[in-house]
């Protein structure tokens, strides 16, 4: 069951303090996010699985802010944190927590791809939904999603379809939220400098990067950039993807990107 630690929010804080819920906090993307936030002045709870690296990042955000020890594959675990989001009055949510797997499509087992979809989807779905249920005028939510959510990904099917769900469904959002002045936002970052590719080869040899990696705070400071602004339903974080993505979209068939694409796919390098 999940471990809810920390200093709890009382209702009439909410309307003084900025208050945000981050998933995956415990590294990477979402760990930057936990920090930036609260030198904005954000009240933060951390969520992923890990309690000591929640933990440790708690202690160095100071005191005020949470930790919420959860699996978002797990059912149980998962609706706890959405009755969390509801009941608490975040005015931020970033549903930052994903992974991805490498690999040819039939030789990855089912179980695998099935739990992938369920973090990067249902889990990102199931916690909008509690966010947009009680959102008011000001708040916001962002949906991590990927670069590649605009292209395709021989070699990781399944990662960029969940990723293009998740842009989709998240600039949808946009539209509808927007005139009741709740903004919301998909950021797509390109390659990041994260576990991540030693998470999505799980075991296999990490390949080296023929691309450029940006830092996660450069992909954070163009996503806080942007939520000031509030208006893009969403943005390309890194100048080179940026660039890259129009010229993969706008200016080639769909048939050479996705060659050129596979052609330079970690997933299927042996």
């Amino acid at each position: 069951m999940p471990a809810l630690m920390g200093a709890r929010l009382k209702k009439g804080d909410i309307m003084k303090k900025k208050t945000a819920l981050v998933t995956g906090a415990s590294s990477g993307i979402g760990a930057v996010f936990a920090r930036e936030l609260a030198r904005e002045g954000y009240t933060v709870t951390c969520v992923a699985r890990s309690q000591d690296k929640l933990q440790g990042l708690v202690k160095e955000l100071g005191s005020g802010h949470r930790i919420l020890v959860a699996d978002l594959a797990d059912s149980i675990q998962l609706q706890t944190v959405a009755a969390d989001v509801e009941s608490s009055g975040y005015s931020l949510l970033v549903n930052n927590a994903g992974y991805g797997i490498y690999g040819r499509f039939e030789e990855v087992s089912f179980e695998r791809q099935e739990h992938l979809m369920t973090v990067n989807m249902n889990a990102l779905v199931r916690l909008s939904h509690a966010f947009l249920k009680k959102a008011a005028s000001g708040d916001a939510l962002i949906n991590v999603s990927s670069t590649l959510s605009l292209l395709t990904y021989p070699g990781g099917a399944v990662y960029a379809a969940t990723k293009a769900f998740v842009t989709t469904f998240t600039e949808s959002l946009w539209y509808e939220n927007k005139d009741r002045g709740v903004y919301v936002m998909a950021l797509l970052p390109g390659l990041t400098d994260t576990n991540f590719n030693a998470v999505a080869a799980a075991g296999r040899p990490v390949p080296a990067q023929t691309m450029r990696s940006y830092p996660p705070k450069v992909v954070v400071k163009k996503a806080m950039a942007a939520l000031k602004a509030g208006k893009a339903p969403s943005i390309i974080s890194g100048p080179l993807y940026r660039f890259l993505t129009f010229l993969n979209t706008r200016l080639m068939s769909r048939k050479k990107m996705i060659t050129i694409m596979g052609k330079g796919s970690s997933g299927l390098r042996k």
